[in-house]
């Protein structure tokens, strides 16, 4: 283990000291390195580029012309396939078939019966160029064979159970192709003997009564014959399998390569791929036969592929040639476009890093990169004062909203007046109303304090609210009221704090406390898409444009300082990024209104400070 990790150690550090060397290096080496390495990927995909370009094609010739084989394999299938279902239509329609099997008793077969069977079997094998046996078992389980190499062995005490005789009844005298019999045919001099059967009902013409089973049997040598023909000049493989791999008709040789080679490859369309078999390139070409769910499958051999040719070669030399002059041509233009230029650009920036801004000399007349990246200099060193200036501003208005909050979080005069209130109660043995007075007074202070934090939930902003209009009721007998239509859902969202007890304290003090009798703060909040939106309104003296705009901008018409709407504006500005966060629509004599609008703010964006 510590042998590994010192070579780690030291592979690192040998990186390091690469990419160190790499950095101290001259542009002018760095270009010439990245050309060189360009030249040599783009030799490499150059290759890369040609070789699957030429790759391709041979694939998708290799497999066009693979499945051009493999339809017109099985075409000549079909031909087989036809010949058998036309084979037994023979059987099917022979009048003399139909009398002998509709005469057959059980208990014995007249020898003129079973005569006339087997020499129409007889005529079917002779005139049957595919069918290598024939075998008709009658309703009561008598069969009649004929076939030209024997012996042949039929069992049919068990066919009735098979599961292609129940498919035979429920086809409705339509016959149709199995591998095998189910062993219901059995060659005893040849048990590994390989075979497609093509299994129909006899019925009566008359009466569609049951009469006897068909069996006409496909030996595997018709199959590879054809197989064989066509592989005959290309080293192909040919093969019928189920959609499950399992061979139908295997191939003449490799056949538990290509078994292993088809697993999960089986389609049902034609297709081509290629494949790797036996360590060399090949291509799988396949398409359904039609028959049960089987594919006639061809492994086609790649080996005529040839290597690039002339042509290719020489597009090669020639693409290498072509990256060499260009190389050499770069390097001569960047010396002279480039180099220079950027050497005394960097005289100019070393002067500028001792210290002293001078903006560089523009040549005029042109525009080019190094032209504009002078401009950019400059532009930067032009921006400098400007910015440094904007930070003295912003710092100054931060400075003087956090005096604000602190001023708002602890007003002497409130303060004062409500400590003076509690007096007042605890003289008159108002006991009651004085715990309310100073419980309210604590739990404002601590909602408003918070511990420091900039953020509370909305529901601690409203509680402070609350407390805040406690004291205020108690102080002047019950004269404010205040209604509450706030979101449920909004409850536990955090936001900036202080936002709406100012607005409620402007709203008691410039509004309703100038009128006489009771009055009246609405606090409506609401989830508008990605924004928290908050309406205070009351119906106090409110305000003319001329005051709104004045209460906007900040102005004051007295001495007297306080948190106003403008630091509030400025620090939902500064806080979520938001321009013109509030507005405000009032009426002489009517009441105002104060609309706030602040960002949700998300979960990774709360730090809770």
């Amino acid at each position: 283990m510590k042998q590994i990790q010192y070579s780690y150690e030291i592979v690192v550090i040998s990186l390091d000291k690469i990419i160190n060397y790499i950095k101290c290096l001259k542009i002018r080496t760095k270009i010439i390195v990245i050309y060189i390495t360009l030249l040599v990927l783009s030799f490499i995909i150059g290759i890369s580029t040609i070789y699957a370009i030429f790759k391709e094609n041979t694939e998708r010739e290799v497999g066009e012309a693979g499945l051009q084989t493999i339809n017109a394999l099985k075409g000549n299938l079909d031909v087989i396939f036809d010949n058998i279902t036309q084979s037994s239509n023979m059987i099917y329609f022979d009048k003399d078939i139909q009398q002998a099997l509709a005469s057959v008793n059980h208990q014995s077969i007249a020898p003129s019966t079973l005569l006339t069977i087997q020499n129409s079997l007889l005529n079917m094998i002779l005139s049957g160029k595919y069918i290598s046996s024939v075998i008709l078992i009658d309703s009561y389980d008598n069969y009649y064979k004929s076939y030209k190499v024997g012996p042949i062995a039929v069992h049919t005490k068990s066919f009735r159970n098979t599961e292609w005789y129940h498919q035979m009844l429920k086809s409705k005298g339509d016959g149709f192709f199995i591998h095998k019999s189910e062993n219901i045919i059995q060659y005893p001099s040849r048990p590994t003997l390989n075979y497609i059967t093509y299994v129909r009902e006899i019925a009566d013409k008359n009466d569609y009564k049951y009469l006897a089973t068909l069996l006409l049997v496909i030996d595997e040598s018709v199959f590879q014959k054809y197989f064989d023909e066509v592989t005959e000049n290309d080293h192909s493989t040919f093969c019928i399998v189920d959609a499950r791999g399992n061979y139908i008709i295997p191939p003449s040789e490799n056949k538990d390569e290509i078994g292993e080679l088809l697993k999960g490859k089986i389609t049902s369309s034609p297709s081509y791929q290629s494949v790797k078999f036996l360590g060399t390139d090949a291509m799988l070409v396949q398409r359904d036969l039609g028959i049960q769910d089987w594919s006639l499958v061809g492994i086609l051999n790649m080996n005529s592929k040839q290597e690039l040719s002339n042509a290719y070669k020489s597009i090669l030399i020639a693409f290498v040639a072509l990256n060499l002059i260009i190389i050499i041509a770069c390097v001569i233009v960047l010396t002279r476009l480039i180099f220079s230029p950027l050497t005394k650009v960097q005289r100019h920036m070393q002067m500028v890093e001792s210290g002293e801004f001078v903006p560089m000399p523009i040549e005029e007349g042109y525009e080019n990169e190094i032209i504009s990246l002078k401009q950019v200099f400059n532009h930067m060193i032009y921006s400098l004062q400007e910015l440094i200036e904007k930070i003295k501003q912003e710092e100054k208005i931060i400075m003087k909203n956090e005096l604000d909050i602190i001023h708002a979080q602890i007003n002497p005069h409130f303060l004062y007046n409500t400590l003076d209130a509690a007096s007042a109660l605890a003289l008159l043995n108002d006991n009651k109303n004085c715990f309310k007075l100073i419980q309210a007074l604590g739990n404002f202070y601590r909602n408003s304090l918070n511990s420091g934090k900039d953020v509370v939930t909305v529901a601690d902003e409203i509680a402070c609210i609350k407390n805040y209009i406690t004291i205020l009721n108690i102080r002047y007998d019950n004269r404010i009221k205040i209604h509450y239509d706030i979101e449920d859902r909004m409850l536990p969202l955090p936001m900036l704090k202080l936002i709406l007890q100012p607005v409620v304290e402007n709203a008691v003090y410039h509004g309703i406390k100038e009128r006489e009798g009771e009055g009246n703060i609405h606090l409506k909040g609401y989830l508008d898409e990605d924004e928290m939106i908050f309406i205070i309104s009351d119906d106090g003296m409110g305000m003319n444009e001329e005051r709104i705009k004045e209460v906007l901008e900040g102005k004051t018409r007295t001495n007297k300082s306080g948190f106003g709407l403008y630091s509030l504006i400025q620090r939902i500005s500064l806080y979520y990024n938001i321009e013109s966060p509030v507005t405000v629509t009032s009426e002489i004599g009517s009441g105002t209104e104060i609309t706030i609008r602040l960002k949700v703010i998300k979960g990774d964006e709360y730090c809770g400070n």
